[in-house]
């Protein structure tokens, strides 16, 4: 799907917000009792694989099934099955500059990115900058010679299809840089020590790169650029640098299964009830990490994501409740299951799908955001990306959409108190990300309104319409 067709959503947004008098009640009293639940500390954080993660996937079946919502097969429960690499302490990393190589240690120096049984391996060569990460993909690196190098990229993060450039150049493993401490402490805390990866290698990944990767931070960033050139600006300039870069992971490889669960309310008209329209949200997060500063080690994720499961459970009641309009076309609701990961269970589920994906009309995604206020009503689309759980379905050909709240003014409070009450509750990726009975739950009811009547618009829209 081209970006019209994120326009062509935004369009649909527009038709039940001219009325208002649509809006169904999302139930905050829900959205606070499936929170407390998922984000509670017995479930430990959700991570992947984990005693906690297989709770929170019975609780949604649970519901599912309380709602008298179908299973998509015969089970709620889709099985993906994956593999954890552990990474040890034996990790090293080696800068050798002219003067004497120097030695960086796992986790303080470095970390490996996400991979799979393929890019999980030791790699090394000669040091080349290509640059900066929110620049590769309009660079081709026809001047540089990449063969059998690897290549130093400045930020934490590369798109897929910049990854597969370098490794058609010949590229053996990718630096990406990290020279701030607090956002490669990010970054070394999201990824934790597991690495996780399809044990079926035929699916494919819109996340992970297709290269050995690791993610140094600032003293290793440093010394692999060391004496590197800089241009007028005072930025480095592309090109071979001094530097050879070796890696050695010591890791603990064992098979693991973890759970999409699926659930469907049917259409009630016979035309269109073989097309579905999808809701997702991924209920996993990072579990329990080790040596957090602050003594809290559980990752609960309150808000990422377990506002977004709580908002689908929420709107699958209002779908379902006995004064609700029926609808024409099926509901799939999905919850995914390694998201943090790298997208594990939505890749899973484009590659082995309980419902045909040309039979989905459209999917609407809610990750990572429980806002602390009403967001306003204003669409602002922009194009895809591989940063959450809608992006394997647009790669394959499926209109879809990622609801994010913006930055605007909440309604009724000024840009001032709007920023407040942000910082207030902004816990990203962070122990403090927990349920709090002073939340304030009307932002993230709003939420749920707005993906509910987004899913109301496109029940009534025309399949031909959309734009695949």
């Amino acid at each position: 799907m081209d970006y019209r067709g994120w326009a062509i959503l935004a369009c649909a947004i527009a038709a039940p917000l001219a009325d208002l008098s649509c809006q169904t009640p999302i139930d905050t009293l829900a959205l606070k009792a499936h929170t407390y639940f998922l984000a509670h500390d017995r479930l430990a954080g959700r991570a992947t694989g984990s005693d906690g993660a297989a709770l929170a996937a019975l609780y949604l079946a649970s519901q599912c099934r309380a709602l008298s919502l179908l299973p998509a097969d015969s089970e709620y429960a889709q099985s993906v099955a994956l593999e954890e690499a552990t990474v040890g302490p034996g990790t090293t990393a080696t800068v050798s500059l002219p003067d004497g190589p120097l030695a960086f240690r796992y986790p303080s120096d470095f970390t490996p990115s996400v991979g799979t049984r393929a890019t999980l391996v030791n790699f090394g060569g000669p040091a080349v900058y290509v640059g900066a990460a929110d620049q590769l993909d309009s660079l081709a690196f026809e001047e540089l010679q990449l063969q059998g190098s690897v290549a130093l990229v400045l930020g934490p993060r590369v798109s897929v299809e910049s990854m597969v450039v370098l490794r058609s150049r010949g590229v053996v493993g990718v630096i990406l840089l990290a020279p701030d401490s607090s956002t490669y402490s990010l970054y070394q805390r999201s990824r934790g020590r597991a690495r996780l990866y399809h044990a079926d290698e035929t699916v494919r990944s819109s996340f992970i790169p297709p290269l050995p990767t690791v993610i140094a931070g600032p003293r290793m960033s440093y010394a692999a650029m060391r004496g590197t050139p800089l241009d007028r600006d005072g930025q480095p300039v592309p090109g071979p640098l001094t530097s050879t870069v070796s890696v050695e992971l010591d890791l603990d490889r064992r098979s693991i299964r973890a759970d999409n669960v699926v659930c469907v309310l049917p259409g009630t008209d016979a035309s269109a009830a073989d097309t579905a329209i999808a809701l997702s949200a991924h209920y996993d997060h990072l579990g329990v990490v080790p040596g957090v500063p602050s003594g809290d080690s559980i990752y609960n994720g309150f808000s990422d994501n377990a506002a977004g499961v709580a908002a689908l459970l929420a709107i699958a009641k209002a779908l379902t409740s006995e004064s609700a309009p029926p609808v024409r076309n099926s509901i799939l609701f999905l919850f995914f299951v390694g998201e943090e990961r790298g997208l594990l269970g939505s890749d899973f589920y484009a590659a082995h799908p309980t419902w045909p994906l040309t039979k989905i009309k459209a999917l609407i995604n809610i990750d990572a955001g429980a806002p602390p206020g009403r967001p306003g009503w204003r669409v602002v689309t922009s194009p895809p990306r591989a940063n959450s759980d809608y992006y394997p379905f647009v790669r394959e050909g499926v209109p879809g959409v990622f609801i994010v709240p913006g930055p605007d003014p909440y309604e009724g409070l000024s840009a001032d108190s709007s920023t407040a009450l942000r910082k207030r509750w902004d816990f990203y990726h962070h122990p403090s990300d927990e349920w709090s009975e002073a939340f304030p739950f009307v932002g993230l009811q709003r939420y749920a309104e707005y993906a509910y009547l987004l899913a109301r618009a496109l029940d009534r829209t025309p399949r031909s319409s959309l734009n695949r």
